[in-house]
């Protein structure tokens, strides 16, 4: 295989402000890549906001997970702060403290996540299950892509109030709503394969999309 066929079947980050951001391009080829401040990181981000060493990506097999090194401002992917690390997804655009995102995360290979046949087609924005396009509320669209990014790891009901309304978790608010929901939701996963049921309950807790 020639290097110039290598170099396109491995993961990038590419500067979205090239002006703060070195390289400009960099390729996601060892075990761990690091972000930051300091002039030893793989990829240098000269922003008073971003601290000496602020998050690193960890190579896990065909997966990239953004994991915050206990930056002083936080990791943010398309808006969210990280509480957790986090599975990378192409076109992913990765913040670093305040301000716009400065990274954006590009897979050539777009590898998915895959659960029970359920992955999400980025180009056109909707999820796929055993092949067939599920028809989702915006609401459930919003609640089934937080559980898909974060398969096999629970989610709080605060994220999940979070990634709805863009508001915290309050049960008088928003109790009912969510567990509608969430059976919503289990309801279009079974019209399409009814021996599906890989959205667990965490009584109290959260949901989380198993593998």
């Amino acid at each position: 295989m020639s290097e110039q066929k290598q170099k396109e079947q491995v993961a990038l980050l590419i500067a979205l402000n090239e002006q703060h951001v070195s390289p400009s391009e960099f390729t996601l080829r060892g075990a761990v890549s690091t972000i930051g401040r300091e002039p030893g990181c793989d990829v240098v981000v000269q922003r008073r906001e971003v601290s000496r060493l602020h998050a690193r990506v960890e190579r896990q097999g065909m997966r990239y997970i953004l994991i915050d090194a206990n930056s002083s401002n936080g990791t943010y992917v398309n808006g969210r702060r990280l509480t957790d690390p986090h599975s990378l997804e192409n076109d992913d655009l990765i913040g670093l403290g305040s301000g716009p995102s400065l990274l954006k995360f590009i897979d050539p290979l777009d590898t998915y996540v895959p659960t029970h046949g359920l992955r999400y087609d980025d180009q056109l924005m909707v999820f796929l299950l055993d092949g067939r396009a599920l028809e989702l509320t915006p609401g459930q669209a919003k609640l089934l892509l937080l559980l898909y990014h974060s398969v096999g790891r629970l989610c709080t009901r605060d994220e999940c109030a979070q990634q709805i309304w863009g508001q915290p978790y309050e049960a008088a608010h928003h109790a009912a709503a969510l567990d509608m929901l969430v059976a919503g939701l289990r309801a279009r996963i079974r019209q399409v394969n009814s021996d599906l049921d890989p959205i667990k309950t965490r009584r109290g807790l959260g949901y989380v999309l198993e593998q």
